[in-house]
């Protein structure tokens, strides 16, 4: 809780563990321990289909429905593709020109290229 009662979210002081070299947008990179997926990874943040493992922030993956953009089995996830973003563009390692235009618009449109 920060003063005056307003609770912060508790994906907003997430931090990777040290050495992590984990890219949390595309699900690439080296990581520090021998999971496959951050075991520490705040729901709030996680962008990926619990069926398909479809990545909602990129647009990558192979979903079996025919619209992964409307699919049921998406809805959390693509309401956690902001507060990726968000915690993101807080973060040195992402923050910058390389990491604007990840994902889609919130309206759903396909990515931009960096």
């Amino acid at each position: 809780m920060t003063s005056g009662g307003n609770a912060v979210a508790r994906w907003e002081g997430f931090v990777q563990c040290p050495g992590c070299g984990l890219d949390l947008a595309t699900g690439e990179g080296r990581r520090a321990c021998s999971w496959g997926d951050c075991p520490y990874l705040p729901e709030e943040l996680d962008v990926y289909c619990p069926d398909c493992r479809f990545n909602f922030l990129t647009m990558e993956g192979n979903p079996p429905c025919a619209d992964p953009m409307t699919c049921k089995h998406g809805e959390e996830p693509r309401a956690h593709i902001q507060n990726l973003r968000d915690w993101l563009q807080t973060q040195p390692r992402y923050a910058g020109p390389a990491s604007e235009g990840r994902g889609p618009s919130p309206a759903g449109t396909p990515p931009t290229s960096p």
